[in-house]
């Protein structure tokens, strides 16, 4: 189970930190405009982002995408002034996007690597659908079941994130599934050490505390060089999804 208090607490930590560290989720921001401006459309009445963060997607929107009314939502309340400094009539709803209530009728509805933070997708995806004016559409990014794999083996923990297949199946209940990629990226570092920071400082270590002494992170340490070494540096995994659906 997903703890969404340590999600939230750690987002919070790396608020200053994630724009510099989190480069894969900003390469995804900005691919998934370039997919919805091809598939959907460039103008909309009214947009809602969840899980905007610091505004990956709020600062591309804003120079390439029209609208009328910008909601946005994160479950740190501290977005809403990063937001409003790039959307400045920006409507901010805080809280966790699974348990605020939405009451309006939305043209478009994105998020960016935020969809592996949900508890239940299933329940997400209807509570999106039934937001969705008639032929809305609903784009967002995600990662898939590779992402992070060199964490997964040497330390055992990871999100449990859900097959390709599997989120198609899901998404295909209450949409038609206009657009679907998945792939593979590498980040090489020069130390597992400094895996684990670009991790922290991008705030996407919000699965559990693993209680470091010296001994366990000499262990992976060794571990991870041996397994996942690339010449001089050592490789970190992501597995972005790309997916835009329109409303049945």
């Amino acid at each position: 189970m997903i703890n969404k208090d340590l999600v939230k607490f750690r987002f919070q930590k790396s608020i200053n930190t994630y724009d510099n560290s989190a480069v894969i989720q900003k390469e995804m921001a900005f691919s998934l405009i370039e997919k919805i401006l091809n598939t959907c459309g460039d103008s909309f009445d009214k947009v809602f982002e969840f899980g905007a963060g610091t505004g990956f997607l709020s600062k591309n929107i804003l120079n390439r995408i029209k609208f009328k009314e910008y909601y946005a939502n994160d479950i740190i309340e501290e977005s809403e002034f990063c937001i409003k400094n790039i959307i400045n009539d920006v409507k901010f709803l805080a809280g966790d996007i699974e348990k605020i209530e939405l009451d309006e009728k939305f043209n478009l509805v994105l998020s960016n690597a935020v969809m592996q933070w949900i508890t239940d997708t299933d329940e997400l995806l209807l509570k999106i659908r039934k937001n969705l004016a008639q032929e809305g559409w609903f784009a967002f990014t995600t990662f898939g079941e590779q992402n992070y794999k060199e964490i997964k083996e040497t330390t055992g923990v990871a999100l449990d994130y859900l097959k390709a297949e599997t989120l198609k199946e899901k998404c295909s209940r209450d949409f038609e599934i206009v657009y679907f990629e998945e792939n593979l990226q590498t980040l090489y570092f020069d130390t597992p050490l400094d895996v684990l920071k670009h991790i922290k400082y991008s705030g996407t270590n919000g699965i559990k505390t693993l209680n470091w002494t010296v001994s366990k992170l000499k262990k992976f340490e060794e571990y991870y060089k041996e397994c996942f070494g690339a010449g001089s540096k050592v490789s970190l995994t992501y597995n972005p999804i790309y997916v835009i659906l329109k409303a049945l």
